[in-house]
């Protein structure tokens, strides 16, 4: 069936039908149709010789190319770099409170800050690239308040009125960051997700409704038919669909290997 040529809408009103989720974009809810033919299909016991035709520089064997399955190889690494994030979030969140009855503007931005790195670091467990590099635009913004306020007794510095040394506020916002961007450096760029997730896009788009000023970032984009290129499994050699610009790991759903795509 042609899933590209239906609307959104009428996508969606078959996933719902099926029993299938809803959600994600048209390109997701295409490949949850597929997936749901796939495995209503009969599986077929052998593979004759199959007929190969040349096209240009892409080969295809027999029969219509089938849709591929995109794996998440998020690293452990990374999960493990975002839960850290995560409990320091915490720690900034607990210690903005611990203030807020003595420093009420300082804590404020302490517990906004603490919060900027609880999300980041949600992001970044989830796979998204997106979190990391928030994670580390929060450390800049922090490390120059801690700089700011180091002369202070602040939940926004370390330096607890200059009892520790200004240098103890460099190094510690520079280690930071550099455990932070050590994934974004090292980890396969299949490691992570595109993109944001679905419910920061909604947060986005009801922040651009109520905003007296348009959002750039709310701005909705109309959803075209996603073009995709077909390659060749390295296991079967049967025809997968794949997103133009694509590169990481695939599934092939013929013989259920995993291959590289560059």
């Amino acid at each position: 069936m042609d899933y590209d040529s239906h609307t959104v809408l009428e996508l969606k009103t078959m996933c719902k039908e099926r029993g299938l989720r809803i959600s994600g974009n048209k390109a997701e809810v295409v490949i949850r149709l597929m997936e749901d033919d796939e495995s209503k299909s009969p599986q077929p016991v052998s593979i004759p010789v199959q007929q190969n035709v040349q096209y240009g520089q892409q080969q295809m064997y027999g029969g219509q190319p089938q849709q591929i399955f995109i794996t998440n190889n998020t690293t452990s690494v990374v999960q493990l770099t975002g839960f850290g994030i995560i409990f320091y979030g915490f720690f900034r969140v607990a210690v903005g409170v611990l203030f807020s009855e003595w420093q009420a503007e300082e804590s404020f931005f302490a517990l906004v800050i603490g919060i900027a790195y609880i999300f980041g670091g949600v992001l970044s467990v989830q796979g998204y690239r997106l979190g990391l590099q928030m994670t580390i635009i929060t450390l800049v913004i922090s490390g120059l308040l801690s700089l700011a306020y180091h002369d202070e007794v602040s939940p926004l510095s370390v330096g607890m009125g200059g009892f520790w040394p200004i240098e103890l506020s460099l190094i510690c916002s520079g280690f930071c960051i550099l455990i932070v961007a050590m994934p974004l450096l090292t980890a396969n760029p299949s490691n992570f997700k595109t993109g944001s997730p679905n419910y920061l896009k909604t947060v986005i788009d009801m922040a651009d409704t109520v905003s007296p000023i348009p959002l750039i970032w709310g701005s909705e984009k109309k959803e075209g038919v996603d073009a995709k290129i077909v390659v060749n499994c390295a296991h079967c050699n049967s025809p997968l669909k794949v997103p133009t610009g694509y590169t990481g790991n695939v599934k092939c759903p013929s013989c259920g290997e995993k291959f590289e795509v560059k």
